[in-house]
């Protein structure tokens, strides 16, 4: 097609959708969507595949398709000119969570249906056993929120009011929901007329035929993207939380000739706790982080999901059915799900040579670090309200390859719009609380050190106003399993909740808790997790870390301790981190399988005849080495931490968990911090075909031992 038209409507496109999103923030009227953006516009082809999208929660637009597939299987030839369809149920049909309803809009030309318009916004209730529908105590999704597969909401311009009287009779704040609703539908309506015309001034053919363009163009380049991916098996593994129980997420990504494959197999059995998730949410929220690495600068369609694929074994908590409780299924798994997959990604881009996508080399997004949670009880007026603190989700980014993470803002590299914290006055305007103290946390104990540490997560304090008593609800992870660093980066600080009495005295509170109570004379008291740091602290810029300093980041003994620095003095900083280094190596147990060689021209610096396989560690002629100090690790096909000494409980860590530092055995310096649950070995594999088929000076590894 035509190069510049087929640019021109994408465009066009992209710009129908900004504006139906202004009109959801015009009509809508809770915080959350007016506030935070928590809301989304989709536009799709008549089969449902994703054309484009706007909004902050991008997470939404591949939920679109699975939306409005369900609706065409359910209602097939029935669908009109004028059809408005609601859905919200993620067992069938439905997006994310139950509060996050989509509206779903038919778009015809000709009496021909030829694309779909789409709105979705999170409500602020949506019925169920506790207000604002997010239930921890749920160990069913009937018990949740009043759910529903696509059902028909308007025909022919025309409210079904039994749909509406249904909905709202079962739902707490009514009023505001069915305002919020009503300005998706405005949302989609105005997307609707506008490409109506646009479909009418190119006519069908044209306009299908450029969104097949669209999307091949987009397959395509990418394709070509992922086949200068080393082809193997990278593998990753992390835990959810609820109270004192584990969850496993287990991921292997299997790269091979242009196509991504992840693969969940282990997850642990779906669970009769609300966090359980779906097959079509994991792909849509992995598939933003995967466009985040590869392609920030592809348009992000159809195209881009059928470049990768996910397994999640059925009756899983990534593959949950009924009666399994769904009401947060999009954050806490899903989210881990997506930070192992990414992992796994990232260390195919690490031992990939010469790709677009190592200036990205980062840890993963701190989604899973969130801390959300919601209250009920009398507003300001006197009446029954209830609200979302999105305040929880301000966790800190996981540090780089070249610059610290973000303070308040979970990802590290994202080219889309993102959730906003509200304004405190605001927030204090609609709701019986004053906050107190709205800040960036101080870590401690060397939470996300690194060469690059991690971003700062969201220390906030709130009292009561205007009420006699709140009745709260928490969802948090990472209580006590942190995120995990990168190339010796340290892991990330854990949520911290507790409610302080006015004597002083703190009740801390678990991760997942509901009906507890904040009182006056009481304060809510909340410190949000963050990601992990990247590379050695040791190798920390000291001008760096006195920086960290004057700005109360780190006290003098964290500078000393975890970062080796002395202010203003370079050569007792030089002192300090070698004695730190060698006390290391003291403390260490054995290698597993020590090497004891060195590659003498490594160390000297010359990498000539090597090729990437984690950062720091590079491999020649079937061996893993030390790039900083020539250091034989592993030979072929071993895990290249066999040959490291191990640092273990150096950090401090929850019951059953703990931090393992895997040392280079020839001065000390720290390659990998891994975190662990009791009983497992490691948490990740790099194993590149280039790797696992390599040989040691013409023999191979199995040869070698023999």
């Amino acid at each position: 097609m035509n190069t510049i038209l087929l640019e021109v409507l994408r465009n066009r496109l992209d710009a129908i959708c900004d504006e139906a999103g202004l009109a959801i923030e015009r009509t809508a009227i809770s915080p959350v969507v007016v506030e935070s953006k928590d809301y989304g516009v989709m536009i799709c082809d008549g089969k449902g595949r994703l054309i484009t999208g706007a909004g902050a929660t991008r997470t939404h637009f591949y939920a679109a398709s699975h939306s409005i597939s369900a609706t065409l299987e359910r209602h097939g030839d029935d669908i009109q000119a004028g059809d408005v369809f609601m859905a919200n149920d993620p067992h069938n049909g439905g997006g994310l969570h139950p509060q996050d309803v989509f509206i779903l809009q038919p778009v015809f030309s000709d009496d021909v249906l030829s694309a779909w318009v789409a709105s979705t916004a999170h409500m602020m209730d949506m019925g169920g056993m506790v207000p604002g529908s997010f239930a921890p105590g749920a160990t069913e999704c009937y018990q949740e929120a009043v759910r529903f597969p696509p059902v028909l909401a308007i025909r022919d311009g025309v409210e079904r009011r039994d749909v509406w009287d249904f909905l709202l009779n079962n739902i707490r704040l009514s009023d505001l929901v069915n305002i919020d609703l009503r300005g998706l539908i405005a949302g989609c309506h105005i997307a609707q007329q506008s490409l109506q015309e646009v479909v009418a001034q190119h006519g069908r053919d044209v306009f299908a035929k450029a969104v097949d363009d669209l999307c091949e163009l987009t397959r395509n380049e990418l394709t070509r993207r992922i086949e200068a991916l080393e082809d193997g098996v990278y593998e990753a593994t992390s835990w959810n939380e609820w109270n004192d129980e584990t969850f496993v997420v287990p991921c292997k990504l299997t790269v091979k000739e242009g196509h991504l494959h992840f693969d969940f197999t282990g997850a642990s059995p779906q669970a009769p706790h609300f966090f359980n998730s779906k097959p079509f949410i994991v792909k849509g929220e992995l598939g933003v982080d995967i466009a985040n690495v590869l392609c920030q600068d592809l348009p992000y369609n159809g195209g881009f999901f059928e470049t990768f694929d996910v397994h999640c074994p059925e009756q899983s908590i990534l593959n949950c059915s009924p009666p399994a409780p769904v009401g947060f299924g999009h954050v806490e798994v899903s989210f881990n799900a997506v930070e192992v997959g990414i992992r796994a990604l990232m260390q195919a881009v690490a031992a990939s040579e010469e790709v677009e996508a190592r200036r990205f080399l980062s840890g993963p997004a701190a989604g899973s670090a969130s801390a959300l949670h919601t209250w009920a009880g009398l507003g300001l007026h006197g009446q029954p309200d209830g609200w979302l603190m999105m305040d929880g989700g301000a966790s800190g980014a996981s540090g780089a390859n070249d610059r610290d993470g973000n303070d308040l803002f979970s990802w590290m590299v994202s080219d889309g719009g993102a959730l906003e914290l509200p304004d405190i006055e605001v927030v204090e305007s609609w709701y019986p609380i004053e906050i107190e103290t709205r800040r960036i946390r101080k870590m401690s104990a060397g939470d996300g050190a690194g060469c690059y540490r991690a971003g700062a997560g969201l220390e906030i304090e709130y009292k009561l106003s205007g009420t006699d008593a709140l009745f709260g609800t928490i969802f948090a992870n990472r209580c006590r399993i942190p995120l995990i660093g990168t190339a010796g980066g340290y892991p990330g600080a854990r949520n911290v909740l507790s409610i302080r009495s006015a004597d002083g005295s703190v009740r801390p509170l678990s991760d997942h808790e509901s009906g507890f109570s904040l009182l006056p004379g009481e304060q809510f008291v909340l410190h949000v997790a963050t990601g992990g740091g990247y590379g050695d602290p040791l190798d920390r810029d000291p001008a760096s870390v006195e920086s960290d300093l004057q700005a109360l980041r780190i006290d003098e003994g964290e500078a000393l301790e975890i970062y080796g620095v002395v202010a203003g003095d370079p050569s007792a900083t030089e002192k300090k981190r070698a004695d730190l280094r060698a006390k290391r190596l003291e403390e260490a147990c054995g290698p597993l399988k020590p090497c004891g060689e060195v590659d003498e021209s490594v160390s000297r610096g010359d990498l000539s005849g090597c090729a990437p396989l984690y950062p720091g560690i590079v491999r020649k002629g079937g061996r893993a080495i030390s790039e900083k100090t020539g250091s034989v690790l592993a030979a072929a096909p071993d895990h290249w931490t066999d040959g490291c000494p191990q640092l273990r409980n150096f950090l401090p860590t929850a019951d059953g968990v703990e931090a393992v530092g895997y040392l280079d055995p020839a001065d000390g310096s720290m390659l990998f911090v891994d975190v662990v649950v009791d009983g497992v070995d490691r948490s990740f594999s790099t194993m590149p075909d280039s790797w696992t088929q390599a040989t040691h000076l013409g023999r191979t590894a199995t040869q070698l031992v023999a």
